[in-house]
């Protein structure tokens, strides 16, 4: 399996997730740095009323906060709608 197979399964598992426990619509989101994942999101628009928490913001959030910098120049982020 490639590594890019690999990380759009893991975004497909947060939307899942997201779906599982009502955070809002089936999006999933994960930052990846290198071959680490330094951020994790799905959509919580409903969950926390706030029309900006989108999958891929809940997750740029994370890793910025998982890695104390705002720089993810070097990160790539893979996302679904499942």
């Amino acid at each position: 399996m490639t590594r890019e197979k690999k990380f759009i399964r893991v975004a497909i598992a947060e939307a899942k997730k997201g779906m599982e426990r009502n955070d809002g619509g089936p999006f999933g989101c994960i930052i990846v740095q290198g071959d680490t994942i330094v951020g994790r999101g799905n959509n919580r628009v409903t969950s926390s009323n706030d029309p900006t928490a989108h999958a891929e913001v809940v997750a740029i959030r994370d890793a910025c906060n998982n890695l104390s910098t705002f720089q993810l120049s070097d990160c790539e982020l893979y996302t679904s709608c499942e």
